[in-house]
């Protein structure tokens, strides 16, 4: 048996952003996600060419003496020391309710969560150890995030380590 959902219209004045929240932000203090309704964070950007990421928005600008980057109603924490090329860069937000990540007065962003994926990581014992294994990760798509994340190392060597949302921001 196969379980769909409609899609989650996107307004056409939004821009669709990556966003990544580790299970322990989500399980601590965190509203779990789900898709259809509103969610906020305090964002930072992760500069990474990986399947969490993608391109900064149109018009998206960084300043050099706050490392802000915004963009419509995105405002996120960027600690790059170089001056980037913000049309260039490839990455995606790490989303959190704490710091220390994110500075004191940056404006958290809320956005339509319009996808949103389960991130399972796989492990194996080395030396007593557990260990991640490299390029082992999955995305299982959900409707709604967990509110706790299942750790079951010793039965299945996994671990839910957080949800990759898709989020619709909109621009005044």
């Amino acid at each position: 048996m196969h379980r769909f959902t409609e899609p989650t219209p996107v307004p056409t004045r939004a821009d669709l952003i990556s966003v990544f929240v580790e299970n322990w932000e989500i399980e601590c203090c965190g509203v779990p996600p789900v898709v259809g309704y509103d969610t906020t964070w305090a964002l930072t950007f992760i500069e990474l060419a990986s399947e969490r990421g993608r391109s900064l928005p149109d018009g998206a600008r960084w300043s050099r003496r706050t490392h802000l980057i915004t963009s419509g109603g995105i405002e996120a924490y960027w600690p790059t020391t170089d001056t980037p090329q913000v049309n260039a860069v490839f990455g995606y937000f790490s989303g959190t309710r704490h710091g220390p990540t994110v500075p004191d007065g940056i404006r958290p962003t809320t956005g339509l969560v319009v996808d949103l994926q389960l991130e399972i990581v796989e492990y194996q014992q080395i030396a007593g150890q557990w260990q991640p294994i490299p390029d082992a990760r999955l995305l299982r798509r959900i409707h709604a995030s967990p509110k706790w994340f299942a750790n079951n190392l010793d039965s299945t060597g996994c671990i839910e380590t957080g949800v990759l949302m898709e989020l619709a921001v909109m621009r005044p």
